[in-house]
């Protein structure tokens, strides 16, 4: 069964389509039918010129009649939207921003040119029976790492949730590039969209259990529909916190992901609001106006904060439980409960 790598052009499948020289196999489909949202990002990807996957084709070749029949064994959501688009079947949805509503035929020329002739790579399985397939498959699934929560959250999640929040995720990538929040090999695995999801929750919950179980029930809830406007919440605190208060912080423990959910946490409870939790009683009693009027002493308390989580040592008075919460399950609400107000107060402390 000879393998073949090749690239080829979306005009070369529209044409062949259009001949009747490709098939999709519906025997070979793997997974639920795509979104519109999953739809829009996969041609965003390529009005972008962006690399997609590559695509497995079962080549037959006739000796008679000189022609191959390409059959299409996986890639076939990826070919269908492609086709479908192509035929002016769908317009874009706004997770294509500025492609937002265009179709192929409302795109320019010089769009529709890149979209014609995008290069997919192609792996062609000439006269390959259904059992030679299936072998490719198993030996291909050998090699695959295993998916972890986020990387399954992604692949099975297609709502406006989990594009909102892979959309935040990049658009934020500065604290990951710069304040190092997440390293590279984290966010390889998707872990900036699981800390990302985790405010989103914060913001639509409040603060509560964290741990990929919580996370997961989070997607469950949304994805089919949530409210929207916490995106601008979003926004707004990130942007404060880049603008206004990290500066001093990069490389102390406070930009450890889970120090840095409680930070966020507390900055979002000031400037926007979350829902209220009965575990913090001390989110009633500070107002974002101390916060700028005390942004140098909000610093030096939460650098203060950062020391005590780095100390070996236990330290005497108030601080104690705060340390101990910093060091043991930091995910459960038994440690959020104790944490969260610390940062409250010393983002706000009181005049």
């Amino acid at each position: 069964m000879p393998s073949l790598l090749e690239q080829y052009r979306i005009s070369d499948f529209i044409e062949w389509h259009r001949q009747k020289r490709l098939r999709l196999n519906p025997d070979f489909q793997r997974g639920s039918v795509w979104s519109p949202a999953a739809r829009t990002f996969l041609i965003d990807t390529i009005l972008r010129q962006l690399p997609i996957p590559k695509v497995y084709l079962r080549t037959n070749i006739d000796v008679n009649t000189k022609k191959a029949i390409r059959e299409i064994v996986d890639g076939q959501q990826r070919m269908r939207a492609i086709l479908d688009f192509a035929d002016d079947g769908f317009p874009l949805t706004k997770r294509a921003g500025e492609f937002r509503g265009l179709k192929y035929s409302t795109l320019s020329v010089e769009q529709q040119e890149n979209f014609l002739g995008y290069a997919i790579a192609v792996d062609q399985l000439v006269n390959a029976s259904n059992t030679d397939v299936l072998e490719v498959f198993a030996r291909l699934n050998s090699y695959t790492v295993t998916l972890n929560p986020p990387e399954k959250r992604h692949a099975k999640w297609q709502g406006d949730f989990k594009w909102s929040v892979r959309s935040e995720a990049q658009k934020w990538r500065v604290l990951w590039e710069k304040y190092k929040i997440l390293t590279v090999k984290e966010r390889v695995r998707m872990l900036d969209d699981s800390l990302t999801s985790e405010m989103f929750g914060v913001l639509l919950e409040g603060v509560s259990d964290g741990g990929q179980s919580k996370i997961d029930a989070l997607y469950r809830k949304y994805d089919p529909g949530f409210d929207t406007g916490v995106i601008e919440k979003l926004d707004a605190t990130l942007k404060f916190f880049v603008d206004r208060l990290a500066a001093g912080l990069i490389d102390t423990p406070l930009m450890n992901a889970t120090h840095f959910l409680m930070l966020f946490s507390a900055l979002a409870a000031l400037l926007v609001g979350i829902p209220g939790n009965a575990n913090v009683a001390a989110i009633s009693q500070v107002k974002a106006k101390a916060l700028e009027n005390n942004l140098d002493r909000a610093r030096e308390k939460l650098l203060q904060l950062g020391s005590i989580i780095d100390s070996e040592d236990e330290p005497s008075g108030k601080y104690s439980n705060f340390w101990k919460a910093s060091r043991s399950t930091t995910q459960r609400i038994a440690s959020r409960k104790i944490r969260f107000p610390f940062f409250v107060q010393a983002l706000a402390p009181k005049e």
